[in-house]
């Protein structure tokens, strides 16, 4: 009889040394997906904010020179970065384009710069000046949420916070 009682006892702790790995394993293994939220800081690249104040075309008159047009920007860098601002200065005449100049200028955050240009031309000429601005790139950064899915344990979701 003792021999059963033994067998009866080496298959009960092998029954009881069984059950708790498989509880240790449901407890303690992660296997329960769980979707995680968290922020983190991204850098981007964008264009630099600007105004443009004023914008005039003038025809003007030197002794050396004689009759010539004056195209003046002023741009307002309304950034938090400073950056290279390039101008491109057109004057159109009644046969289409008559000159054509850039102008590039580092503008520090706030400040202003006038991009000019000169074109030589007569008395009487109908011109009009036209402009256009390539604003730098500026690299930021900002602030993001993303997702993602881990893991977790049992015991892990009964003590965590999240």
């Amino acid at each position: 009889m003792e021999k059963k009682n033994g067998k009866r006892f080496a298959r009960g702790a092998v029954f009881g040394f069984v059950l708790v790995v498989v509880i240790g394993i449901v407890l303690f293994v992660p296997f329960i997906p769980v979707d995680v939220t968290y922020t983190e800081t991204e850098s981007y690249e964008r264009p630099a904010r600007y105004d443009v104040t004023s914008a005039t075309t003038t025809e003007e008159w030197d002794w050396a020179r004689g009759i010539y047009h004056t195209i003046r920007v002023t741009v307002k860098n309304t950034d938090s970065k400073g950056g290279t601002f390039k101008v491109t200065l057109s004057l159109y005449d009644v046969h289409g384009l008559f000159g054509e100049k850039t102008v590039n200028n580092y503008i520090a955050p706030g400040a202003s710069a006038v991009f000019k240009a000169e074109f030589d031309t007569v008395l009487g000429q109908d011109v009009r000046g036209e402009y256009s601005i390539s604003e730098p790139t500026v690299i930021d950064e900002r602030l993001v949420t993303r997702h993602r899915t881990v893991y977790k344990s049992i015991i892990q979701m009964l003590f965590s916070r999240t």
